[in-house]
């Protein structure tokens, strides 16, 4: 089991033969048709940093399948009609979880209060309709990606129960994502082992965020956290925490 970190908030998950990849947008130096084949593609929501515009250079490459909030599967059904078929698509809320090959995916609520600043930008970058809530998250075999979110009570309640040892959490701090320090409070409450952090670079070199990796490091030394940061390149690969143990 490992992950790839692909820039932003994009990821590659390897769980139990699958090729998971959450909101890939895709961009220099990350060329798509060199990645692995992926099987499933779990769309956050709709902005246009999550990957949702470039479903159909994703289905043209690998032929994938794509689980989003209903909302937003309704709009891709619409949007990719011509080029690619309606049972590409799968709907998944909050709370609700599905199986792929027998691999349980469970959406877990986020929360993202983007403010008019954050909906001008977003409207001048993308021009597109895509629905940017509700979002999830999502769970899967020990792996949490949060998708866009700031720190919420909704979100350690809904993994109660569920074993987390890695944690892939938005550390920004602008355009309604979590700071260092809410992603931390986050990864502690939900008893991650580690934290990889999220949704800091800058998009299109002209929408910078608040905080660096460096930010999150500092503060997890200075509290003596128990969970491990773990701020990867683009193209990085980490095992699963079990598996880095053998």
């Amino acid at each position: 089991m490992t992950l790839a970190y692909l820039g932003h908030s994009a990821v590659r998950f390897e769980v139990q033969g699958l090729n998971i990849y959450v909101d890939p947008y895709i961009r220099d130096p990350v060329d798509l048709h060199k990645l692995p084949k992926g099987d499933v593609v779990l769309f956050s929501h709709g902005h246009f940093d999550h990957g949702v515009l470039m479903s159909n250079q994703l289905y043209d490459a690998w032929g994938c399948q794509f689980i989003a909030p209903k909302v937003l599967t309704h709009w891709l059904i619409r949007k990719f009609r011509k080029v690619i078929p309606a049972d590409a698509f799968a709907s998944l809320n909050a709370h609700e979880s599905t199986a792929v090959r027998g691999l349980k995916i469970t959406a877990i609520p986020a929360h993202h209060p983007i403010n008019r600043l954050g909906k001008t930008i977003l409207t001048i970058f993308s021009r597109s309709s895509a629905p940017g809530k509700p979002v999830n998250g999502y769970y899967f075999d020990g792996y949490y990606h949060s998708g866009d979110t700031v720190y919420s009570a909704a979100i350690p309640e809904a993994l109660k129960g569920l074993s987390v040892h890695t944690a892939c959490l938005p550390i920004g701090g602008k355009y309604a994502v979590a700071s260092p320090q809410e992603a931390l409070r986050l990864a502690e409450e939900i008893g991650a082992q580690r934290l990889v952090p999220l949704h800091w670079q800058p998009l299109l070199q002209q929408v910078h965020f608040r905080y660096q990796p460096s930010d999150l490091v500092r503060l997890a030394k200075a509290r003596g956290t128990s969970v491990q940061v773990r701020a990867l390149a683009i193209g990085e690969v980490l095992e699963s925490a079990e598996h880095a143990k053998a």
